[in-house]
């Protein structure tokens, strides 16, 4: 079974230390499916982790079609914290482990769409063979991505609280220093948490966790344990569709409709 933390019982009281005071009702909750991604790979890639490049521009080009908009995590934290507007259908789009296929395959396409995406670095992986390039994640910054820690070394934090400090932290303090940017957010390996480890990753200044799920619905509450659904290999269209809470165009077309001159 997955452990995971849904929320602190003093986080209503450090709110507003954390993300500032605010007038608006902040909602019960929001929808916002949250995509997360490994690999965009094709030759000999079978398996649950590597989506092929014509099955990922598929889906994206059905997510615009679908009337979807790209968002941040950092979007989605301000609009539980905040009461912050969204735009109608948001959609954050998450790529685990910072490989490099992210920029080869997928970023084209949803630069080519409009879309932005979040991409959570192992710290030591950056700049080596196959993962993201510090040229490359600029780029992708200046175009309007988010980029997160997914820990130092992918760890799995849950059966070993020793090295929770360089995992957590000095993960976020590397990438800092390397993309000059202040990352805010943090990718639990394998999905994976406790409450210490939650606890560690608000102490180390981080807005808010990301693990996995099924739900599409986000409060206040999960801040700490935002759910993500998988996008596998073998998924057809159709399953795709099922992950999501709209899928189909909010303007249905109408062949008979006259347009006017």
């Amino acid at each position: 079974m997955k452990k995971f933390f849904i929320g602190f019982l003093t986080l209503a009281l450090i709110l507003p230390f954390l993300f500032g005071s605010t007038d608006r009702k902040l909602p019960d909750q929001v929808t916002v499916p949250i995509l997360l991604y490994h690999h965009v790979a094709a030759g000999d890639h079978p398996g649950r982790y590597f989506v092929s490049p014509e099955d990922f521009s598929a889906q994206m080009k059905s997510l615009k079609n679908w009337g979807y908009t790209t968002i941040t995590i950092e979007k989605l934290v301000k609009a539980l914290a905040k009461g912050s507007q969204l735009p109608d259908r948001p959609v954050v789009i998450t790529f685990d482990d910072g490989n490099l296929d992210v920029y080869e395959q997928a970023y084209p396409v949803m630069e080519q769409l409009g879309f932005i995406g979040s991409v959570y670095l192992v710290a030591n992986r950056l700049d080596t063979d196959g993962f993201l390039q510090k040229k490359q994640l600029k780029k992708m910054l200046a175009s309007g991505w988010e980029v997160g820690s997914h820990s130092m070394t992918h760890a799995d934090l849950v059966h070993d609280h020793a090295h929770v400090r360089r995992e957590i932290l000095q993960s976020r303090l590397d990438l800092n220093k390397i993309l000059d940017i202040e990352v805010e957010t943090f990718a639990y390996p394998f999905g994976l948490t406790d409450d210490y480890i939650s606890y560690r990753v608000q102490n180390y200044g981080y807005r808010a966790g990301l693990g996995l799920g099924t739900g599409f619905n986000h409060s206040i509450g999960t801040l700490y344990y935002l759910s993500r659904i998988e996008v596998r290999g073998d998924f057809e269209l159709d399953d795709f569709a099922s992950l999501l809470p709209w899928s189909k165009p909010i303007f249905p077309y109408n062949p008979r409709r006259m347009i006017p001159r």
